[in-house]
């Protein structure tokens, strides 16, 4: 069995603190120990002289007066109530209130959090919603059409025809494609495969954790009667140590793989260049064309715009076509193009 100590208590009553835990009642104003008082170890330690004879149950509580009673007693000193009655020791009356006091906090702050989480909500999401709602509302603005006056300064217009050409380009490819010329054909590598080619001994330090004794850790268990038992733990300590650990590291190579790659010529057609033409007239027209048989027409594109007050406004053929300069019209316009006429 481990020392017996002493341990102390405060009254809760007068106030009277480091009282001797070998002390039932308060010696300044004779009030027994009750349900409120809390067992502490003081700064000196004063053991027990016959540890064997100690009882080391806790004390029992009196439900009637909320007097702590030695282990030993049959009735409550205080009162007198026989301790049958009793329902809770020392330790089960901490525990008790632990958890009604627990169970009221818990209570209060949900309440707290209630009341202030609703009025709090009310505030900060009112801000956060009009910003959202004057953001989502400009990009609305921003993104719809939209109904406009303006007078129409100038029309614009270009036309371009893209050209390409027959022409001979130099390639090379890994598989001959029909209708290359001027072939010619060499090794060269193609991939590497990642081989094994030997091990080499290598040394590495190793950590170790080793044992290395005990360290001895003194606990002081409160047995709720106003005395503390020390007890030893024996916590097992351990110490680092290194040692050179020898292993076969693999050592790796790339081997090329060898392919036939061919050079050569091949015609193919290419994009050459746009023939464009453009103007501010009425009377839009692409460029004439006269290609020899290693030319061609790839395509086509046209792009019609209206400027009124400096700024260019893109347009449908159609459309552009029914406005005269100088005139004055109403439009629906999305960002700088103009949709339909009203």
């Amino acid at each position: 069995m481990g020392k017996i100590l002493v341990g102390c208590w405060d009254c809760d009553y007068c106030r009277a603190d480091h009282i001797s835990g070998a002390e039932k009642i308060c010696p300044r104003c004779g009030k027994p120990r009750g349900r409120d008082v809390t067992f502490y170890m003081g700064e000196s330690k004063e053991y027990v002289k016959d540890p064997e004879h100690v009882n080391k149950n806790p004390d029992w509580l009196c439900p009637y007066c909320n007097t702590l009673n030695p282990d030993e007693n049959k009735f409550c000193s205080a009162c007198g109530a026989a301790r049958e009655e009793s329902e809770a020791n020392y330790f089960e009356s901490k525990e008790n209130e632990k958890k009604k006091k627990a169970e009221l906090e818990a209570k209060l702050n949900q309440g707290r959090e209630n009341s202030s989480g609703s009025r709090s909500a009310g505030k900060s999401r009112m801000p956060l919603l009009l910003v959202m709602l004057a953001l989502i509302a400009a990009m609305i603005f921003m993104t719809m059409p939209h109904k406009k006056g303006m007078k129409v300064d100038s029309k614009t217009w270009e036309r371009s025809i893209s050209i390409e050409k027959y022409q001979e380009v130099k390639e090379s490819s890994w598989n001959l494609p029909g209708g290359a010329l001027n072939v010619t054909s060499r090794e060269e590598v193609y991939t590497y495969n990642h081989v094994l080619d030997h091990y080499e001994t290598r040394t590495r330090q190793v950590a170790e954790r080793v044992f290395d004794g005990y360290d001895t850790e003194i606990e002081y268990k409160d047995l709720g009667n106003g005395l503390f038992e020390e007890v030893e733990h024996q916590i097992p300590r351990y110490r680092t140590e290194y040692h050179t650990e020898t292993y076969e590291e693999p050592i790796y190579i790339d081997i090329p793989v060898f392919e036939k790659k061919y050079y050569y010529s091949i015609m193919r057609w290419l994009y050459d260049r746009d023939e464009t033409t453009s103007g501010a007239d009425s009377e839009p027209y692409y460029a004439e064309l006269n290609l020899p048989e290693t030319e061609r027409e790839s395509g086509r594109r046209e792009r019609y715009w209206i400027i009124s007050g400096g700024k260019k406004y893109k347009i449908s053929y159609d459309l552009w076509n029914q406005i005269k300069t100088g005139s004055k019209i109403k439009v629906t316009i999305h960002s700088d193009e103009i949709l339909e006429l009203n």
